[in-house]
């Protein structure tokens, strides 16, 4: 049997290299396309255990819900929002976060 030489070997390699690139890109792979996430279900007491990351996004989203819901976007701190959505989160844990969120910014927005 022949010994390869390196100039055969370094072919081989691209070679290769060519067709597993060519089979990653043609072979089915997971997406998320088929995936939900309802925001309707998540509980005061998911989104208190969902993290700081996962709750500063949240509240975000909950903002622009709103906003996009009543054509009010305020234009200020979420401070006193966020304070006053986890205190009341605290004290209820099963309550529907955007029930809980709408109720609290529909105060916001009227002063109170």
């Amino acid at each position: 049997m022949a010994k390869r030489t390196e100039g055969t070997k370094k072919l081989l390699n691209q070679v290769f290299l060519c067709v597993f690139l060519a089979a990653v890109h043609v072979l089915p792979t997971p997406s998320a396309d088929g995936m939900e996430f309802d925001n309707r279900t998540i509980t005061c007491r998911a989104f208190l255990a969902s993290g700081q990351n996962n709750m500063a996004a949240l509240i975000m989203w909950l903002l622009g819900y709103h906003a996009g819901k009543t054509g009010i976007i305020p234009f200020q701190d979420s401070g006193p929002y966020a304070g006053r959505l986890g205190t009341f989160c605290k004290q209820h844990p099963d309550a529907n976060l955007i029930e809980v969120s709408e109720t609290i910014l529909t105060e916001l927005d009227h002063g109170t």
